[in-house]
């Protein structure tokens, strides 16, 4: 049986952990509770325990400063950090001096913490119960790590010369990759049952464990579904570390079109010897990455330009506003122009600027009180992200931001008179309802007759067919984009009466609800 020590200053605390569930029926045995730092070590010498639980935060000595002496003792117990804080920061001393692992207390619950027992129970049996040196860092705290190496470079001498003392940071030749999924962020927008975190971790348990197996290789994620991969060597020959990057690198590709379905593109770097160089090395990959044409030929330029990855922010103000005047053409000409300055060095669009784009047509939509369409429409959910040429992402995008200048009510009346735009828009908000010529009238504040004539010679159809053709057409967007039975769809478009429906519907068509709702036929992208 696996004998545990618990420490906590928090006598409750303490007795809630005890109690979380059946210790001996889970093959687990607690042989001590401590109340405090000294105590804990007092302990840990008499019981010589398996399994270590500890609090980090203790008044006389704190979870980093028992663990740092159990170190210094070549204590072969393995120790698990219990926080209050949500950081990696305040348990990364623990973690430096051998802690296992961590879990944060207001989350924890018994089948997190016998799954984290089990993981350290399999690890003891692994070693035959003989640890003579515990891991620094768990793999978790290597790719945060490595992470922050890449952002920020070393900004911890002492934390650095740890880990240092790990396989993956202590080779002699290193070879980075950059990893990026193929239209990422147009992935996870546009589909609306895609879980972008979901994604990250799925994609990275996937690598991870692809280089378990091949005892090299540690992957981290950046942003913006661009992932790096650390391979660390000790042969010489260039040639073949850069064959087996390039092996490793090919599996992961294809295991992520097999898994997920998504195409990736990679680009490896140099070889180099001086691990605190990463951030520059990093760098450059990315920028060759970036030269790749998704279609997988050459780049266009030999050169590496600095290239902007993100939008300008006049660039947003312009487009922005040219949302706000819905004027299509411009909005157009707008994109294009973002497309031209921004990807002339490889003909790809940064995923940031991307991402910067799609968040302005949220905004737009928010502003405007809209649906988001990439909820509502399914011409975009259908749509083979992952194998779009950049011509046809600036096609998407372009579209996109047509469809939400259209699907605005205030689109396309601009050149009516006062009333004739009130009435409009107050009939596109609310078609649901029980709209007549005379409540419509009275709150314009004019005649009936009036309002008839006005809509007769400017919108050229009268008021009433207007409204049940809005109400057509609102039908006719619910059959294609909704699973919806017919009776619903003609309540949500405002038809009170079904058989109603069903006439004007076949006088306005040409054919009937049921036969549009078999075929999809109004589902087909126009021209």
């Amino acid at each position: 049986m696996i004998q545990i020590l618990l420490a906590d200053d928090d006598i409750l605390s303490l007795n809630r952990l005890s109690g979380l569930f059946d210790w001996n029926a889970n093959g687990y045995e607690i042989v001590g509770q401590a109340l405090g730092g000294a105590d804990c070590l007092k302990l840990v010498d008499k019981f010589k325990p398996d399994i270590l639980i500890l609090d980090i935060d203790m008044p006389d000595k704190n979870g980093v400063e028992v663990t740092r002496q159990l170190q210094e003792q070549h204590c072969k117990t393995k120790i698990l950090i219990l926080s209050n804080y949500d950081t990696y920061d305040f348990v990364r001393d623990a973690m430096r001096y051998g802690a296992f692992d961590y879990l944060l207390k207001h989350q924890l619950t018994a089948g997190i913490l016998l799954n984290k027992l089990q993981e350290m129970k399999s690890q003891l049996e692994k070693e035959g119960m003989s640890i003579s040196h515990l891991s620094y860092f768990t793999t978790v705290a290597k790719q945060k790590y490595l992470q922050s190496l890449l952002k920020n470079g070393i900004t911890n001498q002492e934390e650095h010369r740890h880990m240092k003392t790990q396989e993956d940071f202590s080779s002699r030749s290193f070879c980075l990759s950059v990893l990026q999924i193929t239209n990422f962020i147009l992935i996870t927008h546009f589909s609306p049952d895609m879980d972008r975190e979901k994604l990250i971790e799925s994609i990275m348990t996937l690598a991870t464990n692809i280089f378990a197996s091949l005892h090299n290789g540690l992957i981290t994620y950046m942003e913006y579904g661009q992932f790096v991969i650390l391979f660390h060597y000790n042969e010489s020959s260039t040639s073949e570390i850069l064959s087996r990057v390039s092996g490793a690198m090919r599996l992961v590709v294809s295991n992520i079109q097999k898994v997920f379905g998504l195409s990736a593109m990679y680009q490896a770097s140099d070889i180099f010897t001086d691990i605190a160089g990463l951030p520059g090395v990093f760098g450059l990959t990315a920028r060759r990455l970036e030269q790749q044409p998704f279609s997988g030929a050459s780049p266009r330029s030999a050169a590496l330009p600095e290239v902007s990855n993100s939008l300008d922010i006049q660039d947003e103000k312009v487009l922005m506003d040219a949302l706000a005047e819905m004027d299509i053409i411009k909005i157009k000409t707008l994109l294009q122009d973002i497309f031209s300055r921004y990807t002339s060095a490889s003909g790809c669009l940064s995923q940031q600027i991307i991402f910067q784009l799609l968040q302005l047509g949220i905004r737009f939509q928010k502003e405007k009180g809209l649906a988001f369409l990439k909820d509502t429409d399914a011409e975009f959910k259908n749509m083979n992200f992952s194998a779009m040429s950049q011509d046809a992402v600036f096609r998407l995008l372009s579209d996109y931001f047509v469809k939400i200048v259209e699907h605005n009510p205030e689109y396309g009346i601009s050149h009516y008179s006062f009333h004739i735009q009130n009435a409009i828009l107050y009939i596109h908000q609310n078609y649901k309802e029980d709209i007549s010529l005379s409540s419509l009238a009275d709150r314009l504040h004019i005649s009936p007759t009036h309002l008839s004539r006005l809509f007769s010679k400017e919108v050229g159809t009268s008021f009433i067919d207007y409204m049940v053709s809005y109400r057509v057409d609102k039908a006719r967007q619910l059959i294609c984009h909704s699973n919806l039975d017919l009776k619903t769809i003609a309540e949500q478009a405002g038809f009170h009466s079904y058989n109603y429906f069903l006439r004007t519907y076949k006088e306005k068509t040409g054919h009937t609800p049921t036969q549009d709702m078999n075929s999809k036929r109004i589902c087909a992208p126009s021209g």
